[in-house]
């Protein structure tokens, strides 16, 4: 039986994890202020001022790459989530989500962002390290049954506990149930960049399964 998280290292040859890394550099990035924010607009009570010229916040930029303009760097990454799904016999029906992120080093600081799930419906998430760097990812032991996806600070509804820390290595596959709550971590010596995937599907040995609301049913190909 499967068992999740799933942690894959040099399951693509070397040539090829260069070819990713140096596809990122063509992707359409937008800019993101502050991902221990994230993206949505409200206040949040943890930003202030360190001295007059400086936030303490945690800047990065992220990229749609399911969008026409990303459409050559896709294809580029298509040959990793095809590989990826035959090496944990996952039968893939829909990518739901394709995001690149980059993560500015803040030296000597590292920051926790924030605590979160993809979705409020269950889906499989894919990660994949792009780069060495620090910046763990960290998984935590509650759910979307635990926890409402709407509260904004999980870690203030309830007691949450670390299950897994995982460092970021090129070449470095991580696969996990994204109905727990999980967050990314700044880095503190050089660039964190990540491919990050929602998939619908389920696993060839029936241990884990992630319909495709009904809503949202077009098919992977």
């Amino acid at each position: 039986m499967t068992s999740l998280p799933i942690i894959l290292d040099d399951l693509f040859v070397k040539d090829y994890q260069d070819q990713i890394e140096d596809c990122m550099f063509d992707v359409n990035w937008r800019f993101n202020n502050d991902n221990v924010l994230g993206t949505s607009t409200f206040d949040s009570k943890y930003r202030h001022f360190v001295n007059p010229l400086e936030y303490d916040i945690a800047p990065g930029v992220v990229a749609d790459l399911l969008t026409p303009l990303n459409s050559k760097v896709f294809e580029k990454i298509r040959l990793m989530i095809r590989d990826v799904c035959n090496k944990i016999n996952f039968n893939i029906e829909k990518i739901e989500r394709c995001q690149g992120a980059i993560g500015a080093f803040i030296p000597n600081k590292t920051r926790k962002n924030t605590i979160h799930t993809n979705r409020d419906v269950p889906h499989l998430v894919l990660l994949y390290y792009v780069n060495d760097s620090d910046g763990d990812t960290i998984l935590y032991d509650k759910t979307i049954e635990d926890i409402p996806y709407s509260v904004q600070y999980p870690d203030e509804y309830c007691d949450m506990n670390i299950t897994h820390n995982v460092t970021p290595k090129k070449g470095r596959v991580l696969v996990f149930d994204g109905r727990y709550y999980h967050a990314s971590s700044s880095p503190t010596k050089s660039m964190r960049c990540i491919i990050t995937l929602d998939l619908f599907g389920n696993f060839l040995d029936n241990s884990y399964s992630f319909p495709i609301p009904e809503t949202r049913k077009i098919t992977y190909s």
